[in-house]
């Protein structure tokens, strides 16, 4: 009976799925032609569905304009193109819960409550990162983040008194959707706890960007940074700032303050923030043992972003092809991955404007209304889903 190897994918999102596609499109036909060992790909993620989730701050204010049956979509639809891997690829429910590099075991918990556990020859970390509100990252099954997302849209229609906290691209996109989509019927109040809003941005962008929230009636208070909320007895939100003051809001968005999903992972894999020590050149998990790899914003090789990732994905795919085809007398070169941190970052102001660069140039808020504004990039989304954007090594 011919060996079984598991190539496993920890999680299935942005950084999982591309990591899947580039391996059933490059790796494993390669592999597949060796009947002994015998390869197969495992996917793990607590939810069923992948989530187009730079979309938020538009679905935050309209599920209408964004509806549900187009930024959810099933995660694995995608691998139906490869026929050539039919039985080989399986899709597994459940939240990383251990990793164990002495006996290359995976273990998961399922929606059940049970745990169960999974060898694996090759490993792929992609659980990628948690903000603190299903509105804008999943937290599980995507039913929550849904469900969240229609909520937030009634409490909207409603509200006088609206804060967001967080002075990044996901704080400001939100602050702008909401004024616009709200046009003057509320107050809307963005905090930050540092001097300028976009800190990937230079001094010159930010203010413009504050310009252009004032313009639709946002207020922005800097060296304000939230700490924490809770509700009061009458539904309304208290927010506690760190200069010991607090705001009282019908609505509250915590659009600030990312976290890896790396809980699982023993202390000796991780960074001092939380995050996969990969080796930012060859991406993969030295400490881990051979063949584990990391994929995306988990990963912590660079600002994070579809960006960042559309480069790394090559250089991951190369070197883990280079890894396992030498197992079957393929060659496949080494590559080396260097992380670009030049100023780029696209942040929509609405619709119809925005502020933002590309390496390191300014574009004007026609284009980022055209470019990302639009529709926040939901048409290029079967680029990860179908991995559209891997059909090229």
């Amino acid at each position: 009976m011919s060996e079984t190897r598991n190539i496993v994918v920890l999680g299935a999102s942005f950084g999982g799925l591309s990591a899947a596609h580039y391996l059933c499109k490059h790796t494993l036909p390669q592999l597949i032609k060796s009947q002994d060992p015998k390869y197969e790909l495992h996917l793990i993620d607590p939810s069923t569905h992948f989530w187009w989730h730079i979309a938020a701050p538009r679905e935050i204010v309209s599920v209408k304009e964004m509806p549900h049956s187009k930024c959810f979509v099933p995660n694995m639809d995608g691998f139906g193109q490869y026929t050539n891997l039919k039985g080989s690829i399986h899709f597994h429910q459940g939240t990383a819960a251990g990793l164990d590099t002495n006996a290359r075991t995976v273990s998961f918990r399922t929606p059940s409550g049970s745990e169960e556990i999974l060898p694996y020859y090759a490993l792929v970390i992609a659980t990628g990162i948690r903000s603190p509100t299903p509105l804008t990252t999943l937290q599980g099954e995507h039913t929550i983040s849904e469900k969240a997302l229609d909520e937030m849209n009634i409490k909207l229609a409603s509200a006088k008194d609206i804060v967001i906290a967080g002075g990044g691209p996901v704080g400001v996109e939100t602050a702008g959707e909401i004024a616009t989509h709200l046009n003057g019927s509320a107050r809307i109040t963005l905090l930050t706890g540092s001097t300028k809003l976009l800190p990937q941005l230079k001094a010159s962008r930010a203010t413009k960007a504050q310009k252009m929230l004032e313009k639709v009636g946002v207020t922005v208070m800097y060296g304000a940074k939230a700490t924490g909320s809770e509700e009061t007895s009458d539904g309304k939100t208290e927010i506690r700032l760190d200069n010991g003051k607090t705001l009282t809001a019908d609505v509250y968005i915590p659009a600030y303050g990312v976290q890896p999903n790396s809980e699982f992972l023993p202390e000796d894999l991780k960074t001092k923030t939380g995050y996969v020590a990969t080796n930012p050149n060859t991406l993969r998990v030295d400490a881990a043992g051979p063949r584990v790899y990391s994929a995306g914003d988990v990963s912590g090789v660079n600002k994070g972003g579809v960006l960042h990732l559309q480069a790394s994905i090559p250089i991951l795919g190369a070197n883990i092809s280079h890894d396992l085809l030498a197992d079957v007398g393929g060659s496949v070169a080494e590559r080396k991955y260097v992380a670009k941190d030049d100023e780029t970052q696209l942040v929509p102001i609405g619709a119809k404007t925005g502020v933002g660069a590309f390496g390191g140039w300014g574009m004007p808020g026609f284009a980022i209304a055209m470019i990302k504004g639009k529709d926040y990039f939901l048409g290029t989304m079967p680029d990860i889903t179908e991995g559209r954007k891997w059909v090229k090594a």
